[in-house]
């Protein structure tokens, strides 16, 4: 427990002492003041060989074994101007990031550009806590990568420092740079299945009235099959095709609306309220069925098509900030 803590104290103050020196930013680009040189436990242990032969060659007295110690030692010194020179000069900038839902890894699209005559090779990338992807970059070539950052929670999803390091040419030093962005991304929750309260609008003299759905004339779409449909409700085309049992859905075109109502959903879970309203806006969405949705403090008309699904999912990601 207390290496944890000792840890976390280090970690802390370095950020706080790297973020002086390099501010966040939509662009970064890499050299002597944000890059950092240390030998990895292969350039240690080649450093040791490189002693133990110098100690030999001095003890014998062997200007052989004396000339090998040196050339041993000069070539490390040379692999650290290599390895710094790796990444010296790489340009990074954020460009953007995509929506995705709870439990999904958000891709952060990067645009990388390297400016060394012979290229940026065997580059190691990665947010703080994440998988790592490695890169390689042309000489004054774009490249756009993405690189990806677990979702947790809903909401924005601000990733911590970029992780950027590389061990290239010989393995014996590590050269590395922590970079922070202005990055974030818009986090919606996990889509629940769950059952429909569907409620409708019955005109002006009824404004806020919620009732049950009632049939109609006008065709809305197809809901999977459930015991009890009419047999003239079945979608039989559908089945003939092989793609499952469906029954079609009609609604009253003049009147009727569907509306997503939080009273509807919340039973105490208000993640779980969510997740399902959420499976409800992305499955109305497909049938191309008009919604508008409801929470405390937030009303959307209704409507459909994709602009209205994103309109909506962000109220629900930003549900709790909206409250706060």
């Amino acid at each position: 427990m207390l290496s944890v803590k000792l840890k976390n104290i280090w970690q802390h103050w370095f950020f706080n002492w790297i973020d002086r020196r390099q501010p966040r930013s939509a662009q970064h680009r890499l050299h002597r003041k944000n890059l950092y040189i240390f030998p990895t436990l292969t350039g240690f242990a080649y450093l040791f060989l490189a002693l133990i032969i110098w100690l030999l060659g001095t003890n014998y007295q062997n200007n052989l074994i004396l000339a090998l110690a040196y050339m041993q030692v000069s070539i490390f010194v040379m692999t650290i101007l290599n390895t710094y020179h790796n990444l010296a000069g790489l340009r990074v900038e954020f460009v953007s990031a995509e929506e995705g839902f709870v439990g999904e890894k958000i891709a952060f699209r990067l645009l990388f550009r390297s400016n060394n005559a012979k290229g940026t090779h065997y580059v190691t990338a990665h947010w703080i806590g994440n998988s790592p992807v490695i890169l390689d970059f042309e000489s004054q070539q774009d490249h756009l990568e993405n690189v990806y950052a677990q979702a947790d929670a809903r909401g924005w999803l601000k990733p911590r420092r970029l992780l950027l390091q590389s061990t290239f040419p010989m393995g014996l030093l590590r050269c590395w740079t922590w970079l922070s962005f202005d990055a974030q991304a818009l986090v919606y929750p996990t889509p629940v299945a769950g059952d429909l309260p569907v409620g409708i609008y019955e005109g002006d003299e009824e404004q806020g009235r919620h009732l049950q759905s009632r049939q109609g004339d006008e065709f809305a779409g197809f809901r999977e099959y459930k015991p009890g449909d009419s047999p003239k409700q079945i979608a039989w085309k559908q089945y003939a095709r092989d793609r499952g049992l469906w029954s079609k859905e009609y609604r009253d075109a003049t009147t009727s609306r569907t509306w997503l109502q939080w009273s509807d959903f919340y039973r105490g879970d208000q993640e779980l309220a969510l997740s399902q309203m959420c499976y409800w806006v992305i499955e109305l969405t497909q049938r191309q069925t008009e919604f508008g949705m409801r929470l405390p403090g937030f009303e959307l008309a209704p409507g459909e098509g994709l602009d209205h699904r994103k309109r909506a999912l962000q109220a629900l990601a930003l549900f709790e900030q909206a409250r706060s």
